[in-house]
């Protein structure tokens, strides 16, 4: 079987299968591969080991699971170091808005920003120093394969066909899936809310000028809970870590200064320098976060009922209604369509909106997003597919979709092999 065939079976387990997994840590760090001036650590593997049983909740995968990971790991290190040959960059304003998106999508995953910083044993601004450097190497090797794919594979209906013939057996049947399309609107700070943490704010800088310990203060006063079990530290940074509003007040301070109170999107912060070595600030802070009052939601509610009852009685369309009010703008240009979307990627506020709608009814508002930053939509159900195996007369846009992937795949793994031939690659794996 060749690599390219091989490659696309274990894609697809990867979309639908849980595997099994397990592993043991080995005293030592050996090297497992070096790749130009770079290496792959055993602990590096581990580390990645450790991502996928976290991410698919399992305890133990196959050894095929395990080769895949590794070889997704050597392949990006081949294409960094030819990104490094050909002198590939990436400026850092775009570095730092990947990195508050990547951020702000992992909050979305588990829930708060409080329990990243449980789960990573230290403070945001620490997180995104420890993530940057990674996502700057990323960013260089998307950057690569964008110039090389940078238009989409066209696949023509005999290669689907074709497609279908040979691997019919290896594709996953068709789960549940719900055709939605929705309307959201954020759940937007009232001044009343942010007016309550300003005021706070000011009684504990009060505190601060009248001689109270700054770091008594942010340990028993201080919404970033990272930081304020060190009473506020964090620790040494350079320009580029912290949002621009915090790091503009922080790098134009005095040694031993406290700010005034800074708003940013987290709240208002207290900030004092500590040290100053070369470009890098030792600070620490003490942040009072919005604190989100639940009357204050009914406001955002209240105007989507509004667009249900405009809905309803026949003024606006859904997708009309859509295309005016939603403030998710890659689906308000499509008039919220979102497209077919599994049951087991729902969560559990979506399911229950369903399950008493009909085709074709539009749910009461449904609240998504995280803690800090959420919003209320509302949901048209379009259309139920239930589960069933897939064939060529009911799915072929769906097969299309998974020849391209093959064929994308095919194209990358000879480039790949490409470049190896200018790219030092040694494996002791």
């Amino acid at each position: 079987m060749n690599i390219s065939k091989l490659r696309f079976i274990i894609l697809l387990l990867l979309m639908t299968a849980a595997g099994t997994f397990s592993f043991g840590q080995q005293e030592g760090d050996r090297i497992i591969a070096v790749v130009g001036n770079d290496v792959i650590l055993e602990s590096d593997l581990q580390y990645q080991l450790q991502v996928y049983a976290r991410q698919n909740q399992v305890t133990n995968v196959n050894q095929q699971i395990i080769q895949q990971i590794f070889q997704q790991m050597l392949t990006d290190k081949i294409i960094l170091a030819k990104a490094e040959q050909d002198s590939v960059t990436v400026k850092d304003e775009e570095v730092n808005k990947e990195l508050d998106y990547r951020l702000k999508s992992i909050v979305e995953q588990v829930g708060s920003e409080e329990r990243i910083q449980e789960i990573y044993g230290m403070p945001l601004v620490k997180i995104r120093l420890m993530l940057k450097d990674d996502l700057v190497k990323t960013m260089k090797t998307n950057k690569l394969k964008r110039k090389k794919f940078g238009n989409p594979v066209k696949v023509s209906d005999k290669e689907v066909r074709d497609f279908y013939t040979e691997f019919r057996d290896s594709i996953p049947s068709v789960p549940e899936e719900f055709e939605l399309a929705h309307i959201y609107l954020a759940r937007n700070l009232t001044q009343g809310e942010k007016l309550m943490a300003k005021e706070k704010a000011l009684i504990i800088l009060d505190s601060i000028k009248s001689g109270v310990d700054f770091s008594e203060l942010a340990k028993r006063n201080s919404d970033d809970k990272g930081s304020a079990v060190n009473g506020g530290d964090l620790g040494f940074a350079k320009k580029g870590v912290f949002v621009r509003e915090f790091e503009e007040a922080l790098f134009t301070l005095n040694v031993g200064e406290v700010s005034n109170v800074v708003e940013t999107e987290y709240g208002y912060h207290i900030i004092k320098l500590l040290e100053k070595k070369g470009e890098q600030c030792h600070g620490q802070h003490i942040l009072v976060a919005f604190k989100k009052l639940e009357s204050s939601d009914l406001e955002t509610i209240n105007k989507l009922l509004g667009i249900r009852d405009s809905i309803s009685s026949g003024r606006l369309t859904f997708e009309e209604a859509a295309k005016k009010y939603s403030q998710d703008p890659e689906s308000a240009v499509k008039g919220g369509y979102l497209g077919f979307i599994p049951v087991d990627k729902l969560d559990s506020a979506y399911i229950d909106a369903l399950k008493d709608l009909e085709i074709g009814g539009v749910s009461k508002p449904v609240r998504s997003g995280t803690d800090r930053d959420y919003g209320y939509e509302l949901v048209l159900l379009k259309s139920k597919s239930e589960p069933h195996p897939i064939s060529l007369d009911r799915d072929f846009e769906r097969i299309r979709k998974f020849a391209q992937v093959y064929k994308e795949n095919k194209a990358y793994d000879e480039w790949i092999e490409e470049l190896k031939k200018s790219v030092y690659v040694d494996v002791k794996f």
